[in-house]
């Protein structure tokens, strides 16, 4: 119910009080400026009782519990939205190849991230809404508590603005010639989150408004039927977009392995590095790994393998030449020759043992 003024709500109990009927207050107040809504609000601010005073109604009030989970639903709304969104721009990206798109580094971290979110909040934001639920079923007065309605007021101004700022980022592009497909696509996948937002909550705020009206009308008043509806379609996008980032992140599995893998990369790179100041020093090569940590400018820790313990292969070939190797999980992605880090010739491997013919400069 919408709050009602100090003075027009003392005029009323006056009026009611000298029985006065209430069809005359609500004329005289509406002839006097005040709006239906208010005038309405006011005479129903008052329960109809056969008592000589007027008897004031049970005003809704937020406690503690009803903030704490319509902000937490809120806060985790953003966070599916954003994450959704966000996977949507990664799979436009990777799906359709741009000519002013450089490509996308690092797809599977982000998709595992974006992943991570969606699958912490969207589990979470279901638990919290069925509380809400459950506790409006218990007292449907909680739907117009003024906590949920001013969150629903902060969430319509984010979304509108969001909404805004979408459109003047396309009428922009358009301006510079900058609208490629994956510009338009993004630029509608914002709209459509945001856009789907603002309908939910700002149907749920115009049931509450009827609601509020006055008890007789509420018992006729009906949810719009597509309300639930298009919180199940939110809900199944999102689902749809974790299958996604899922699909880009890859087998957790292989992901920890391709990690282990990049160690041993690492560890060879820094052996060699080791071997060329030997050299430099000594101006000879080493006799075996050993030999490196006789010197402290060219001391190296990761001589063995972290997972099995075994050392990594070293031989000389010639008085400049050496192999290093190590057993690699798996061969290397698709996606790692292509980056300006895999010219060493680390990163290109097979699975198993692989050996490298290097040499000192």
């Amino acid at each position: 119910m919408a709050s009602v003024p100090p003075s027009l709500l003392e005029f009323t109990r006056e009026c009611l009080a000298n029985s006065i009927p209430r069809t005359d207050i609500h004329k005289a107040l509406t002839d006097a400026g005040w709006l239906d809504r208010e005038a309405s609000a006011a005479i129903q601010s008052f329960a109809e009782s056969v008592l000589p005073v007027p008897v004031p109604k049970k005003r809704v009030s937020s406690g503690p519990r009803e903030a704490f989970l319509h902000l937490l639903a809120m806060l985790l709304l953003y966070m599916a939205a954003i994450a959704t969104g966000a996977v949507l721009f990664l799979v436009i990206d990777v799906f359709i190849k741009d000519p002013s798109n450089r490509g996308v580094f690092g797809a599977d971290s982000m998709a595992r991230f974006h992943a991570a979110i969606l699958l912490a909040s969207l589990p979470i934001l279901a638990l919290v809404r069925w509380a809400i639920q459950r506790d409006i079923l218990r007292n449907p007065a909680l739907r117009i508590a003024p906590v949920a309605r001013t969150l629903s007021y902060i969430t319509l101004l984010i979304t509108s603005i969001i909404m805004v700022c979408d459109m003047v980022a396309v009428l922009l592009g358009f301006l510079n010639g900058d609208l490629t497909l994956t510009f338009i696509l993004k630029s509608g996948v914002v709209l459509l989150i945001a856009g789907g937002i603002f309908l939910w909550y700002i149907s749920g705020l115009n049931f509450e408004e009827k609601l509020g009206e006055g008890t007789q009308q509420s018992a006729s008043v009906q949810e719009s039927i597509w309300r639930p509806r298009l919180a199940l379609a939110g809900f199944f996008t999102a689902s749809v977009c974790l299958a996604l980032a899922l699909w880009i992140a890859g087998n957790p599995i292989s992901q920890r392995l391709i990690r282990l893998d990049s160690q041993r990369v690492a560890n060879l790179r820094s052996l060699q590095i080791a071997v060329e100041r030997f050299y430099d020093k000594e101006k000879r090569l080493p006799k075996d790994l050993d030999e490196l940590k006789t010197f402290p400018d060219t001391y190296n820790y990761e001589t063995t393998d972290a997972v099995t313990g075994a050392q990594y292969f070293y031989s000389s070939t010639s008085e400049t030449g050496y192999k290093l190797g190590a057993v690699f999980d798996l061969a290397t992605p698709p996606r790692q020759p292509n980056s300006t880090r895999s010219r060493d010739g680390f990163y290109h491997h097979g699975a198993g043992s692989q050996k490298f013919d290097l040499s000192v400069k």
